[in-house]
């Protein structure tokens, strides 16, 4: 059973961990819950995947920024896979993709699963602002962010990371169409693992988001985003739609 390790602090070591020594630190997948100046809390998904530490590391600089002076927003923050991380791997052969464990999966009585409505029910009890899931590409990809729902707020953060949006409803269990029931969700896609150039969009798209006051309502102006439609499947079709 993977049990889900909570905290209301971040202990002094994961400041300057390695995603491979979180294991050992935290025990097991870890939520946090940090309070800040501003609610609701912005949630923030890292490490579902082991071997893309990016997203943890954005966090990690964010943590140390406000260290002394406090978090300009509330966040709850998820560290997910850290067994697979601390064997570098996308996970391990004992487990499923955490990242198609969510809600609304296929698989639901896996213990992964579990893992996920448990974590999606605790942060869910109160209203969210946002939610953020981090993710690396494995190829040379331009950085991206993924929206499962065309409203505006959905596309205004999305395009607050880039104007290249993908839409997409299928695979079914993955975290931000979870969250798109509940508040403005996310899939950042920020590039291969140890380039300085996603670490610093990653972190710096985190400042901004604890800094917004509010999510525009408004349509994104359609010089200002495209969007692919990924249809899902290997072979499936795949269009861009501009507006």
């Amino acid at each position: 059973m993977t049990s889900l390790r909570r905290f209301d602090h971040v202990p002094e070591a994961m400041l300057k961990a390695t995603s491979i020594e979180l294991e050992q630190i935290l025990g097991g997948p870890a939520l946090f819950y940090l309070d800040g100046a501003r609610k609701p809390p912005l949630f923030i998904t890292v490490l579902q995947h082991g071997n893309e530490p990016t997203g943890f590391e954005a966090v990690q600089q964010i943590l140390e920024k406000y260290q002394a002076t406090g978090l300009p927003r509330a966040v709850w923050l998820f560290v997910a896979n850290v067994s697979g991380a601390a064997k570098g791997k996308r996970m391990l052969d004992s487990q499923s993709d955490y990242n198609r464990a969510w809600p609304g999966t296929t698989n639901p009585e896996t213990v992964e699963a579990a893992l996920m409505r448990e974590v999606v029910d605790t942060v869910t009890a109160e209203p969210l602002f946002a939610s953020v899931d981090l993710h690396n590409n494995t190829g040379s990809n331009p950085h991206y962010g993924c929206v499962n729902e065309l409203a505006p707020q959905y596309l205004q953060l999305a395009t607050l990371f880039a104007r290249t949006v993908v839409y997409f409803k299928q695979p079914v269990g993955v975290q931000s169409l979870a969250m798109a029931r509940h508040c403005p969700a996310v899939t950042l896609e920020c590039g291969q693992a140890g380039e300085h150039a996603a670490l610093s969009h990653a972190a710096d798209f985190l400042d901004a988001c604890l800094h917004l006051h509010h999510l525009p309502d408004q349509q994104v102006a359609s010089h200002d985003i495209s969007i692919l439609h990924s249809c899902g499947g290997k072979n499936a079709p795949r269009c861009y739609l501009r507006f």
